[in-house]
């Protein structure tokens, strides 16, 4: 790597006025109170809500943090357990930000990366995704050579080959997970209806590096993030689209400040294209749906309205709301690889979101991020609920008149 990414790197330490100064006062356990209805769903903080110990909440975190600098408290595996069981969601953070002016999502992240520079993190759970890392340049250690075979007989240009105005970023799960191809498959056919030069890297592409950040190694990051880089900017694209939520967010707020392209969700930019009547989506979907906010896309990065402006301009589907929407949205389950280390956990979550859409009457949850499609289906699955899972790009596709699926 010719140089570092972060020329400034932010430590555990900067961020002491925030662990130092925290009075407890409870804002990171639960949500906005006047924008949840039901009681049922005024809490918001899975970790806490699921091991039900202050050490799980946010506040608690905050405490580790000023213990672990004053020696207090050495690493263990219970630290270990209440840093990693974390989902790293930002709702703590949400709620605090804005009465406090204090960064409890910030200082988990960094309590995971002094974790792993100190040799106690991540756990032995994750040793797989670094490893698939370092041998195959991808979390799931499939074949690059396989990376762009989601893409076939599309039409898309080779972008480390011929220049494409718009570069997609397919990123690892929708590149490699057959059950993801009808999404991709979906997000391209709107994407191509609104008259874009799009191409891909394939093989050529990198995971985002998502994993890394999330584990708290930052080193090993930077070393994806740096090359990731230099083949986008190679590709001379204006636009780069990302499909999964963690790559916009690694994208969003690490490479763009390197980036000779302007980033945008597929979401952005499709709800854009329909906003100019560029496509318009015509076939009769019936169901009755409500969005699950990816916790990268919403509270990370604001993308709050343009997944439900496409929603809304799909026929035939009937709109549901989640008690917990927008900045109050509840994670996944999958959210800071907790799901890899405490599967029974991240399970457990995904049900409680299930059981959201049951109440509000939802027939499918529908979402862009393909962690949470996967979870949430393995949620529905394992509380045996009628809710079905989908995936906004596949059912845009499908109203255009795509054969996605």
């Amino acid at each position: 790597m010719e140089a570092r990414l972060t020329t400034i790197r932010e430590t555990l330490k900067d961020f002491r006025s925030d662990f130092w100064v925290c009075g407890k006062c409870k804002l990171c356990q639960a949500n906005h109170v006047k924008e949840v209805e039901h009681a049922r769903f005024w809490r918001n903080c899975p970790s806490g809500t699921r091991f039900r110990y202050e050490a799980y909440y946010a506040s608690g975190k905050m405490e580790i943090a000023k213990a672990m600098e004053l020696g207090e408290v050495e690493p263990s595996d219970a630290v270990a357990h209440v840093i990693y069981s974390c989902n790293l969601c930002g709702s703590c953070q949400e709620q605090c930000y804005p009465v406090k002016q204090m960064f409890p999502t910030r200082v988990i992240e960094l309590l995971r990366e002094e974790a792993v520079r100190e040799g106690w993190g991540p756990l032995p759970e994750h040793k797989p995704i670094i490893d698939n890392l370092e041998k195959h340049d991808n979390m799931l250690g499939k074949p690059q050579k396989d990376r762009g075979k989601w893409a076939k007989d599309l039409g898309l240009k080779d972008a480390s080959k011929e220049k494409a105005d718009v570069l997609l970023f397919a990123g690892c799960k929708y590149s490699f997970q057959p059950e993801l191809n009808s999404a991709a498959r979906g997000a391209v056919e709107a994407l191509k209806a609104t008259g874009a030069d799009i191409g891909i890297l394939g093989a050529e592409e990198l995971c985002c590096g998502a994993p890394l950040l999330e584990l708290g190694d930052r080193d090993f990051f930077e070393q994806f993030a740096a090359e990731n880089i230099k083949r986008i900017n190679a590709t001379g694209a204006s636009l780069v689209v990302t499909l999964c939520p963690h790559c916009s967010w690694v994208f969003a707020e690490e490479y763009a400040p390197h980036l000779e392209a302007e980033v945008k969700h597929a979401s952005q930019v499709l709800a854009e294209a329909l906003g100019e009547g560029k496509i318009k989506p015509s076939k009769e979907v019936s169901a009755s749906v409500a969005w699950h906010d990816p916790c990268r896309l919403g509270r990370r990065l604001g993308v709050y309205e343009p997944p439900r402006e496409i929603l809304s301009a799909i026929p035939g589907l009937e709109w549901k709301e989640l008690e917990r929407h927008h900045g109050n949205s509840l994670c996944c389950g999958a959210g800071g690889l907790a799901d890899y280390a405490f599967p029974d956990y991240g399970e457990w979550v995904a049900k409680e979101r299930v059981f959201e859409a049951e109440f509000v009457e939802a027939e499918r949850i529908v979402t862009s991020c393909p962690w949470c499609e996967e979870l949430l289906a393995r949620g529905a699955k394992g509380k045996g609920s009628k809710v079905k899972v989908d995936n906004i790009f596949t059912l845009l596709g499908e109203s255009l008149g795509g054969d996605v699926r």
